[in-house]
């Protein structure tokens, strides 16, 4: 299991409530989805707080297809694994990894 900790910070001057979301890319495979929501998490804020979203991604958050079984698995390979507020770009932060 991969556990993603992200601090969320209300920096306005109202109560409010983020999503963060986490994707996984499989950047070996040109057949693989661009990316892949695998987790998120839903934080109320009071103006001025910090919460962190804990994010659990077990195995099967990195299983894509795999032709030679016909069946899901992880493959050896880069993968990044993105987390933000959107869907966007933009709005990602990445981290890259590799399985081997």
């Amino acid at each position: 299991m991969t556990v993603l900790v992200v601090p969320v910070i209300n920096t306005g001057q109202r109560e409010g409530t983020e999503t963060v979301q986490v994707y996984v890319k499989r950047l070996d495979d040109p057949g693989a989805p661009i990316k892949a929501l695998k987790g998120f998490e839903k934080l109320s804020l009071q103006p001025g707080e910090t919460k962190r979203a804990v994010i659990a991604l077990e195995r099967e958050a990195f299983e894509y297809y795999d032709e030679t079984i016909d069946e899901l698995a992880v493959k050896p390979g880069r993968y990044q694994i993105l987390y933000g507020t959107s869907s966007l770009d933009k709005d990602l932060q990445t981290l890259s990894f590799r399985v081997k």
